[in-house]
């Protein structure tokens, strides 16, 4: 259960070999962690939880006991092993805490003159006043009483977690809580367990079905899980039968806890815990976290981030509770809030408005097809309105263009008909020298005199003679 990761690959078909046998490397992780995080926080906060459980549950002593509570996090460490983006750091370390996962022991500081810089600590919350609690607007920390614990394989923590989108951990999760997770008075754990759609989804509060669907193809490609029997579907309810799944062990090897099996206690790879040390093992995860980083880049030196108060009054004014509204305010953007708060009626809620609210804001689902038709119409209209303006005013720009051309033109020819025959035959000449087309130039040399109204190219000859404007210079604005 105290084994380090050993890849920092994303599992494939051919990789993932199935999980280890739950004979030593596995972590004794907290249901509420399945039953709780995993299905309401953001795909951040279960990261950031699920590396500081691994971190904290994964290396015990002779007694059973965590070698170390509190661990200095910093940038790098979630980045490269518990795989949060950067961007998302800030956000899901303070949803992780304000939903009562996590305890911030220390506030990271930057590096300044004779100073050096450290990064913010965090340890787990439990909850020592005996109720176990299954909703996130109550919880307050991991169940802190005997049992509700299940043992999850490493490698769910070191590669899946870390590397899967968040409904492939849901789903796995899901099955790894409904086998392993589940214990009888015998203290036998399933080695399968059947999980409808419909279960699956009220488990993970995945509301999309096609979501939910392809989670589980993806969890079976890969390896993680495998279908041990397909499910029935028949008219009558008595015949119909949920599908059953399984964790994929190594080796084809049936790990369900039953038997005689024990927990160990101590380590059991190449990095001995078994001494009693008090101290954290050298090599654990590359990267020892009992260490304070210097880096300034890698300190959790954020300031918190604060909810808004405008969209956490609106949430409240909608019928959440403060502690639900701060926490959507903290994770989601104001917009993207008081877009979903806009679309609510149209989605028509007929039971539970607040919780279709809350599962929208989480979910970022898209506008109903109602707004959505409507705002295409829209936005179509605004269109056909824009070109319409726009050859407005492009007809009304030729139009102007035509009347400032005619201006000039008359100006000119009024120069042609108050000038001599002789002044004339000099602009008809001007003209042919210009000209660069010789049949064009014939065509000027053969211009009577005594027109009233010449060649554009005579014209342009009598407007540059003059100092008047082109026939073709663009209209003055």
């Amino acid at each position: 259960m105290n084994s380090r990761a050993t890849t920092q690959h994303r599992p494939s078909q051919n990789a993932f070999a199935g999980f280890e046998p739950l004979t030593g490397n596995y972590v004794y992780c907290p249901n509420q962690f399945f039953d709780v995080c995993l299905a309401y926080c953001s795909r951040g906060a279960v990261r950031i939880v699920a590396y500081v459980l691994r971190q904290t549950l994964g290396w015990l002593d002779k007694q059973g006991n965590p070698l170390q509570q509190e661990f200095a996090v910093s940038y790098r460490d979630l980045i490269q092993q518990a795989g949060v983006s950067r961007g998302a750091i800030g956000p899901a370390l303070l949803e992780a805490v304000v939903s009562g996962f996590l305890i911030r022991c220390q506030q990271g500081s930057q590096h300044a003159a004779g100073q050096t810089g450290q990064s913010s600590s965090f340890q787990l919350r439990w909850d020592e006043a005996g109720d176990y609690i299954r909703q996130i607007d109550s919880f307050t920390g991991f169940f802190a009483g005997e049992g509700h614990r299940t043992p999850v394989p490493n490698r769910f923590f070191d590669e899946l977690i870390p590397k899967e989108p968040l409904s492939v951990t849901k789903v796995v999760g899901a099955v790894i809580r409904h086998t392993v997770g589940y214990q009888n008075q015998f203290g036998g754990r399933r080695s399968s367990a059947p999980l409808s759609y419909t279960h699956l989804q009220n488990y993970t509060k995945l509301s999309d079905r096609s979501t939910l669907a392809s989670a589980i193809r993806h969890a079976q490609d890969v390896g993680y899980i495998q279908c041990v029997a397909s499910g029935t579907f028949s008219a009558d309810t008595a015949q119909q039968q949920a599908a059953a799944y399984a964790l994929r062990w190594s080796n084809n090897h049936d790990d369900s806890g039953n038997g005689t099996k024990t927990r160990p206690a101590v380590k059991q790879s190449n990095n001995p815990t078994s001494n009693g040390s008090e101290s954290q093992p050298e090599k654990a995860f590359n990267n020892p976290t009992s260490i304070k980083t210097t880096e300034v880049k890698d300190t959790y030196k954020q300031q918190p981030v604060a909810a808004d108060k405008n969209s956490v009054e609106a949430l409240i004014n909608a019928g959440l509770d403060r502690r639900t509204a701060e926490k959507l305010a903290i994770v989601h953007s104001p917009e993207a809030i008081q877009q979903q708060l806009t679309w609510l009626d149209a989605r028509k809620p007929t039971e539970n408005r607040i919780g279709m609210l809350r599962r929208a804001i989480e979910d970022n689902w898209p506008p109903p097809r109602e707004v959505a038709v409507r705002e295409k119409r829209q936005h179509q209209r605004q269109q056909e309105r824009l070109k319409s303006v726009a050859k407005e005013q492009e007809d009304s720009e030729t139009l102007r263009r035509k009347q400032q051309r005619k201006q000039r033109q008359q100006r000119i020819l009024q120069e042609w008909g108050s000038a001599s025959l002789e002044q004339r035959r000099h602009w008809i000449q001007i003209a042919v020298e210009r000209e660069t087309s010789r049949r064009l130039a014939d065509i000027l040399r053969r211009e009577n005199a005594t027109t009233t109204k010449p060649h554009l190219q005579v014209q342009e000859a009598v407007a540059a003679t003059l100092n008047l404007p082109s026939l073709f210079e663009p209209a003055i604005q």
